[in-house]
């Protein structure tokens, strides 16, 4: 009640010309600044509703970004497979030598179970 009793008291003398009116200007000063205080806070969440809604530029970031690391983690490997003259490590030789004699065992068995396989008799019709 003392606030309301101080604002009475400063409208009261703000009538009058008298000084308390003076001491209603820094409590307005105040108002307005946490009022300005309270929009720019409003205009921040809004903003951040926006950009949580906008699914599409979402989307578009998390692309960017997925993108980003992959082309770092293949820069990343290609640094790890190659030695200073950008020629492949032995190591590297190895692995895709192994790799490659592997695919084409998986060929030639499957060529020749295809054709060794037992074939059934041809039904006569």
């Amino acid at each position: 009640m003392a606030t309301n009793d101080t604002a009475h008291s400063a409208r009261t003398h703000q009538d009058d010309g008298s000084a308390p009116a003076e001491e209603a200007k820094p409590e307005l000063a105040e108002v307005q600044a946490d009022i300005e205080r309270t929009r720019a806070d409003l205009a921040d969440t809004v903003d951040q509703l926006t950009a949580k809604l906008d699914v599409k530029t979402r989307v578009r970031n998390s692309l960017a970004d997925t993108k980003d690391d992959a082309t770092a983690q293949l820069r990343r490997l290609q640094d790890r497979a190659t030695d200073d003259e950008g020629k492949p490590t032995p190591t590297t030789l190895g692995i895709g030598g192994g790799t490659l004699a592997a695919v084409l065992a998986v060929i030639v068995l499957a060529l020749w179970r295809r054709n060794n396989a037992t074939r059934r008799p041809r039904r006569r019709r």
